[in-house]
């Protein structure tokens, strides 16, 4: 008896800091959704629909502002859209570690790049930072131009008829990520490994909103032992073993090629540096000095694979919806192209580099629809804001989204207008993030923006793109990613 009374007495007392213990916080004197007691904002937390959450948050900020918080129990989320708040936040040397949330992909993503803090996350971004030197981007081009060409071909295919965008450029940028960064082919893969694959990147995203919105299913061992938490485990199954084939493959041309030697010569200085064809090459001969192991190289092949080719696929996306409906920024972009590339076939990184409006019109696509439209920190040192004090515990969510469209960085905000990048320095060096900043910055920005100006210019180069419905804009919402909730359909009709 006296046993059962004090676990009882333990379980009250962990539910109690955990849940009502309520200490002033400075946060608690800025704005937001009316709190209940005890629980705060739990009550609207529980009744927010998953496809509608970006447009609530949107909403808060209309009404709050830069700054608001949101409290779930003794938790404080602080939402921050202001560009000083934001380069703050992002430039923080101590506060990386990324918030609660993000912690629910640990069954798939590990501590791969994306979740990892502190002196792993040091380690493993210098193990990974040579994958994106220009020289090895360099040798990334050719195998990005041959997939632009096969994408070419296969619109030319389709004879003008109406195009599903997400899919199609989906399969594209999974092949590109994969025989680039990864070292292996996947189109020639006739069985369904891709769609799953796909499907599962999807359903996962789906799976950790659901998670967020129900506060019950935060703790591993409830949500592990619920429905959703066993779909879950089986949606994880299929991307993991989609990424294990692939670092299976590659461990195994590496053996087929041992003793070869393979050299370049290093276009900065000369000298002969031994080729690495991609990021999983460094990873494997990490593992073979002892710097990383299976698991480890699993976990930063997961998040590559997700960050290398979902996020691409959805700003190329958005992009071309945008296009398809502004037919005198296509005729801008082909007629740069023209100058800079006249008949040539072949596009290399110096006419990328020239390509000054293209990249001003990709660079308005990532203001509109950044790909990814929050990003998340939980203090881990008490820090000031301003004339606010954030304490250690705290979650700070920094809203990428409706900084892009505030209308005092960006006039007419949601016009798409590339000429706002054309030659105008910015009002904030944080009013515009969509790869981050600071010392989290996105590690395969260049290559991001190499894949994207590949693509654009050539697409614009062989089709006049021509929307569906003239001005149609699908619903969007957010879960790992900027999702269009509904299909977004363009034809590609041949110049």
């Amino acid at each position: 008896m006296i046993f059962e009374l004090l676990l009882a007495a333990l379980v009250a007392a962990v539910v109690w800091l955990i849940f009502f213990r309520d200490d002033d916080n400075p946060v608690d004197k800025l704005p937001g959704p009316p709190r209940k007691p005890w629980i705060g904002n739990a009550w609207e937390l529980l009744q927010m629909p998953s496809d509608k959450l970006l447009d609530i948050l949107v909403d808060y900020t209309n009404t709050y502002g830069d700054r608001y918080v949101f409290k779930v129990f003794s938790l404080r989320v602080l939402h921050i859209s202001g560009p000083p708040d934001v380069e703050t936040v992002l430039s923080h040397s101590k506060n990386i570690k990324k918030s609660a949330p993000y912690d629910f992909l640990k069954g798939w993503l590990g501590t791969g790049l994306l979740l990892s803090t502190g002196l792993h996350w040091h380690k493993r971004r210098k193990i990974l930072t040579p994958t994106f030197h220009f020289n090895i981007l360099k040798n990334f081009a050719h195998v990005i131009e041959e997939k632009t060409q096969d994408l070419v071909k296969m619109l030319k295919d389709k004879n003008g008829a109406d195009v599903s965008l997400m899919p199609t450029i989906s399969d594209f940028t999974l092949f590109t990520i994969c025989e680039t960064a990864m070292g292996t082919k996947l189109d020639d893969d006739k069985t369904s490994a891709t769609v799953d694959y796909k499907n599962a990147i999807l359903n996962i995203g789906m799976q950790m909103l659901a998670r967020i919105t129900r506060f019950w299913l935060h703790n591993d061992f409830i949500f592990n032992n619920s429905s959703r938490g066993k779909e879950f485990t089986k949606t994880l199954e299929v991307a993991r073993a989609f990424a294990d084939n692939v670092i299976m493959d590659r461990k195994a041309q590496r053996i087929q090629n041992k003793g070869e030697d393979i050299s370049i010569a290093d276009a900065s200085d000369g000298i002969g540096t031994k080729k690495r064809l991609a990021m999983l090459d460094l990873l494997l001969e990490a593992e073979e000095k002892g710097e990383i192991d299976m698991d480890g190289i699993r976990d930063e092949v997961n998040t590559f694979m997700f960050e290398g080719h979902d996020t691409t696929a959805l700003a190329l996306t958005f992009g071309l919806m945008l296009l398809a409906d502004h037919e005198d920024v296509q005729e801008r972009i082909y007629e740069e192209c023209q100058t800079i590339l006249g008949d040539s076939e072949h596009v290399t990184m110096s006419n990328l580099s020239d390509m000054k409006y293209l990249e001003a019109v990709i660079k308005e696509i990532l203001r509109l629809y950044p790909s990814v439209p929050f990003i998340g920190r939980e203090i881990t040192e008490d820090f000031k804001l301003g004339d606010i004090t954030v304490k250690k515990g705290t979650t700070v969510d920094v809203h990428i989204y409706e900084l892009h469209r505030r209308a005092d960085m960006f006039p007419e905000p949601e016009k798409f207008m590339p000429e706002r990048f054309l030659g105008t320095e910015m009002k904030h060096p944080y009013a515009y993030v969509p790869f981050s900043a600071g010392p989290r910055n996105c590690i395969g920005q260049r290559f991001a923006m190499q894949e994207m100006k590949t693509t654009l210019s050539e697409l614009v180069r062989h089709f006049k793109i021509v929307p569906k419905v003239k001005g149609a804009r699908p619903r969007i919402m957010a879960d790992l990613v900027l999702r269009p909730v509904d299909p977004i359909y363009v034809k590609f009709i041949p110049r």
